[in-house]
């Protein structure tokens, strides 16, 4: 996908505002309302309760087909203008609904509804958000095929085809492409709560990813004030596991506070590996290591995170001279595969190694400033920079000190270039 190509249709095509029908359904509903100057009570009389109505307006819940027909007809909206991609639309917001509260059984059963159903614009979206919210390998070719229909889609249908985008390639790491279509895709004027949400929610996420912290917070409380509307308590933690983890190595009491708060027993699996690693890591950078040591060992071996608990435990090691334990972990390390995910580990897990040695500073010029700078890894070139900097001004090598720093500026830059063009 070239991004540039990206901006010159979807600029295109709200320019053109080539679809008319109405956007998502709720939003849809409360403007024409409104256009008529008409109540709630109004509109709900002999259908609904007015909370109910409520609910629909604000995308709370995916509303029965009667509901809607009933509403329509009151609105003295014309059949033949909704009947055609009604039920369509229901699709894609139960996908949307089933993403934003992380309901697997939705969007599998919504899938299953609908996987049979070919050459609908609409129901290619629903797959596309089916197959990214899965991880699977069907996502590339239906992100590159809707890029050629952007023109074809209203404002709700762009905006969520953006949104998953945007989450394909987060998935490949490339976090610069990632915020370019988030920040496109925030410049579509639609009132849908859920989806400002979670753009607001991936914003803060790659924003923390490239260094952009300060121009982060209100995308972070943006997203956690409709979690907490909604009573979304799987996003409002998961985000919350996030920031603590952003924020583990700068301020580790700051992580360790926010992490007190949260209740484990509300946390899957994964969120709860996810927890310990966190805590571990903040316990480490406040020298509480017996602590930390506890935390590694409540993550399965099976989990996600075993590589970075076992590097981190190495680390340990080596702050206490147990030389019988590390070479036991290095064996560990050494035979572990990681995947494409976790290499940027794998180099830092290298980089450690290579401290002990002369060759520390090559292995970070040739090696890991240039692999974190491939990846989008703000963090670790930050880290990398900064020791290859104080090894080359150790050894009175200002000019090249000087080098390194200006190749992290120019990183940093194309990223403010992207924020503020």
């Amino acid at each position: 996908m070239s991004i540039s190509s990206l901006k010159n249709k979807v600029n295109k095509r709200v320019k053109n505002s080539s679809r008319n029908d109405f956007q998502d359904i709720g939003g849809y509903i409360k403007k024409k309302r409104k256009e008529l100057n008409v109540t709630q009570d109004i509109v709900s009389s002999g259908i609904c309760s007015v909370s109910y109505l409520s609910k629909i307006e604000n995308n709370q819940i995916v509303p029965k087909e009667f509901y809607i027909r009933e509403i329509m007809e009151k609105l003295d909206v014309d059949k033949e203008f909704f009947e055609k991609d009604l039920n369509d639309s229901l699709y894609l917001s139960k996908m949307l609904q089933g993403m934003f509260y992380l309901d697997d059984d939705l969007i599998e059963s919504s899938y299953n509804e609908i996987k049979d159903i070919k050459h609908n614009l609409t129901i290619n979206i629903c797959k596309l958000a089916y197959y990214i919210y899965f991880g699977k390998t069907d996502d590339n070719q239906y992100v590159m095929m809707l890029e050629n229909l952007v023109n074809n889609m209203n404002d709700f249908e762009l905006k969520i085809y953006l949104l998953l985008a945007s989450l394909y390639y987060i998935s490949l790491e490339k976090f610069k492409i990632t915020l370019e279509i988030l920040l496109i895709g925030n410049k579509i004027d639609i009132t849908n709560d859920s989806l400002t949400a979670m753009y607001s929610e991936y914003t803060y996420l790659v924003k923390q990813r490239l260094l952009k912290k300060n121009c982060s917070s209100d995308d972070y409380e943006s997203a956690q004030g409709i979690y907490s509307r909604f009573h979304n308590i799987k996003r409002s933690i998961v985000l919350a596991l996030w920031k603590s983890y952003y924020i583990s190595n700068e301020n580790p009491d700051g992580a360790l506070d926010l992490l007190i708060m949260m209740k484990t027993s509300l946390l899957d699996e994964f969120s709860k590996d996810f927890y310990y690693l966190i805590k571990a890591q903040a316990l480490y950078k406040t020298k509480c290591f017996n602590e930390s040591i506890l935390c590694l060992n409540n993550i399965r071996e099976n989990s996600t995170f075993f590589y970075q608990k076992t590097i981190l435990l190495y680390e340990i090691c080596l702050i206490e001279n147990d030389t019988e334990m590390c070479n036991s972990i290095n064996n560990i390390l050494k035979s572990y595969k990681p995947d494409k995910h976790q290499l940027k580990y794998k180099v830092y897990y290298h980089y450690l190694l290579e401290q002990q040695k002369d060759s520390v500073k090559e292995y970070l010029r040739d090696i890991a400033i240039p692999y974190s700078i491939k990846i989008n890894d703000f963090y670790g070139l930050e880290k990398y920079t900064n020791e290859i900097m104080e090894i080359c001004i150790i050894n009175s090598r200002y000019k090249e000190a000087i080098q390194h720093y200006k190749r992290w500026q120019k990183e940093k830059n194309r990223i403010s270039k992207v924020l503020f063009e």
